[in-house]
């Protein structure tokens, strides 16, 4: 990395019923938390990790995730956001969330530090910041994983419209021809600056969006799964079960049932 690193926020997070959403989500940026307090997970389409006191968690850009807590030992964690880099393995393969370990108190003090700067806005603290962002960053990923630029102001304007436009619209039965002309775009030009800006074809995308839809009513309602498979904008159940267990390796059933007994032993913890 030959960029100096750009710090968004940093912030502390506490877990309240009142306020805590957990709705799947993604940022253009890279997340990092480091967990201080209770007991949680975070949410993945496909899995969850355990976060417990001392789990540090890097989010790469554009990964979808939630984070559930605990209410019998609610989660508190610190948490930054990081532009103009993601984290790749040491071949440079394609990552979405990689996890550490503050066993020895590492990064605690330093981020409870860049927490205050944040918040106190002193004189230089931009500079401060950066500065501090990249250090701690370098010492996450050295011997591990591979920094690599991801500059969110690269993206191309017509790649962050069709983002826009599908992460509004995913319910509704898409397909390549109906948004080239929604967007006044060439579909093959969609499918080429979507794929170099988010790793992904915009049609995946899609899909991937309406299975966190679908994984997040699974887990909150008790709609049938014929209802979910609707509402995430599946055309039938039979569709929405061959995906769902292709893509997550298990039936939409074993994983309310799963993701329920997860809960449940969360709120025992």
């Amino acid at each position: 990395m030959e960029k100096e690193l750009i710090l968004m926020y940093a912030r502390q997070s506490r877990y309240t019923p009142a306020d805590w959403h957990s709705t799947m989500h993604s940022h253009y940026f890279t997340e990092v938390l480091l967990v201080t307090e209770g007991v949680g997970e975070l949410q993945l389409t496909d899995r969850a990790i355990p976060l417990r006191p001392g789990t540090g968690v890097v989010v790469n850009p554009y990964v979808l995730h939630t984070e559930h807590s605990s209410k019998k030992s609610p989660l508190a964690y610190l948490v930054f956001g990081v532009d103009r880099m993601r984290l790749a393995d040491l071949q440079a393969a394609e990552l979405d969330v990689v996890s550490f370990r503050d066993d020895h108190h590492t990064f605690r003090p330093l981020l409870d530090f860049m927490v205050q700067e944040y918040t106190d806005r002193a004189t230089d603290s931009a500079i401060v910041l950066n500065h501090m962002v990249t250090a701690v960053m370098t010492v996450i990923a050295r011997d591990r994983w591979q920094m690599l630029p991801a500059d969110s102001a690269q993206v191309p304007r017509d790649a962050q419209m069709l983002k826009d436009y599908l992460d509004a619209h995913f319910k509704e039965h898409l397909t390549l021809a109906d948004l080239a002309f929604i967007l006044h775009l060439d579909k093959f030009h969609l499918i080429k600056i979507f794929r170099e800006s988010f790793g992904d074809t915009p049609m995946n995308y899609v899909l991937t969006r309406r299975l966190a839809e679908s994984m997040t009513l699974l887990r909150t309602t008790d709609y049938a799964i014929g209802q979910i498979a609707e509402i995430a904008g599946f055309e039938s159940q039979s569709y929405f079960n061959q995906v769902f267990k292709a893509k997550i390796n298990v039936s939409p059933s074993l994983y309310r049932r799963l993701a329920h007994a997860s809960a449940h032993a969360l709120q025992e913890t």
